[in-house]
């Protein structure tokens, strides 16, 4: 299983109890290390030149050197931007400088949460980009505070569930994984951009298959669906899908479906 690499970051903020709070919650993501915490700008200026981090928790309100004078003295340095401030006039201006996020104090641990993991999808995002364009035959997805990387053949199919997709793993992918599904909160459309067309049905508005895996196709109560290897679970096909999928599986409707 591959492994995200560290991020750097670095907390500047003139209260302790606001760096505590940060501090509490980044160390419960095994992807993140603290590399510097600074209570001024002028400080928080040298330490982010010299340290290259990727992720900056940054106070707005600080005497002489405010954050947006640290955003603009640093931005020719490639780092995720957080702004934390008590007060919310702030918030339009602090999206001016590509912050990525804009927290009120005090922020909640969920919140902060949130914000580092919209960061680490990002870098999900654009190593599943990389991974594709140079293996193409694996996907990236996240799992809680961990990245992993998947062989196509080691995902069966995936459903909707609500307001998140759960990808099934075949047997191959529980053995390596040691997981039957994994919880992601992409997009179907966004799987379907990801994964190749030529083996991955969107055979239904809440249904992506691995066509490789298809068993059976079958009408019951007047519906069709399909069985896939590795699960009794009958996944439906939608009627604009059907045509398509007989002539992909190469074979008579007549011959299939009982």
């Amino acid at each position: 299983m591959a492994k995200m690499n560290t991020k750097k970051v670095i907390i500047v903020d003139d209260e302790p109890a606001a760096r505590s709070n940060l501090i509490e919650v980044i160390n419960t993501f095994d992807e993140l290390k603290v590399v510097a915490q600074v209570t001024d700008g002028k400080s928080a200026i040298k330490q982010i030149v010299t340290k290259s981090p990727d992720i900056v928790f940054l106070d707005i309100e600080m005497p002489e050197v405010n954050g947006f004078d640290v955003a603009n003295a640093t931005q020719h340095i490639n780092y995720q931007l957080v702004f934390l401030t008590a007060y919310q006039h702030y918030a339009l201006r602090a999206f001016d400088t590509n912050a990525i996020d804009y927290l009120t104090k005090p922020a909640h641990p969920e919140l902060i949460k949130k914000s580092i993991r919209k960061i680490l999808r990002q870098e999900m995002y654009a190593l599943g980009q990389q991974t594709s364009s140079t293996s193409g035959n694996r996907l990236v997805l996240s799992d809680y505070n961990q990245m992993k990387i998947f062989e196509y053949d080691q995902i069966n199919y995936i459903d909707s569930i609500g307001r998140y997709r759960r990808i099934h793993l075949t047997e191959t992918g529980v053995k390596s994984h040691n997981t039957n599904t994994i919880i992601s909160d992409m997009t179907l459309d966004s799987f379907s951009e990801q994964l190749p067309k030529e083996t991955f049905y969107r055979l239904h508005r809440s249904y992506i298959i691995n066509s490789h895996r298809i068993l059976e196709l079958k009408l019951q109560s007047r519906r069709h669906f399909v069985r896939l290897s590795g699960t009794d679970t009958l996944i439906p096909v939608s009627r604009s899908f059907l045509s398509i999928l007989k002539e992909s599986i190469k074979v008579s409707a007549s011959s299939l479906i009982r």
